[in-house]
């Protein structure tokens, strides 16, 4: 094979692989299953809090493991706010992927490397109760897909609702959350 061959081949590959194929990575877990699994848990205790362990998001995500038989993998995509009810208004975020995706929906085919990345949040309501602001944004399954403007801003205005209504452990939720926005500000 000849220079100019093997240059036009690995171009083509290169320009597959940044342009056209799907990006696989990114891909969020199922709303609805994460959604049952939160309103068994909170039907079998008797109560509307979601789970919350000292404040520690990934001790209280853990807390719904029984509920979803034992499969928490997909937790690892994601951060949990303790510290919210059933009963808080729907927009605050209960919930989101840790990182931008191309993905939308986790039944979806997966996106082509065109399609712009976004941050996954699960609301409150899992975008199924009326809202003081209007209609959910961005499509999604029980979660929302939004700027990443718009993610700094609602995970914001949640962490001072957990805080100014004084919720157990607001200080640790507030910490851990505050630090990963700061970790994401350049973030684009």
């Amino acid at each position: 094979m000849d220079c100019r061959a093997l240059i036009g081949s690995v171009g083509l590959a290169l320009g597959y692989y940044f342009l056209v194929a799907p990006d696989l990575e990114g891909r969020p877990f199922c709303h609805k299953v994460v959604n049952l699994g939160f309103t068994m848990w909170k039907d079998g205790h008797n109560t509307n809090v979601f789970p919350n362990v000292h404040g520690i998001g990934r001790d209280s995500l853990a807390e719904i493991k029984e509920e979803m038989a034992g499969n928490m993998e997909w937790a690892g995509d994601y951060r949990y706010v303790p510290g919210l009810r059933a009963d808080d208004p729907g927009d605050l975020v209960l919930m989101y992927f840790d990182r931008p995706t191309r993905w939308t929906l986790h039944v979806e085919r997966p996106p082509t490397r065109f399609k712009e990345r976004a941050w996954i949040v699960v609301p409150v309501d899992f975008t199924l109760g009326p809202r003081p602001s209007g209609r959910p944004e961005g499509p999604g399954e029980m979660s929302e897909r939004i700027s990443t403007e718009k993610f700094k801003r609602r995970l914001r205005e949640t962490l001072d609702f957990v805080r100014t209504n004084d919720r157990p452990d607001w200080q640790v939720v507030v910490a851990e959350h505050t630090k990963f926005l700061e970790s994401i500000e350049h973030v684009r």
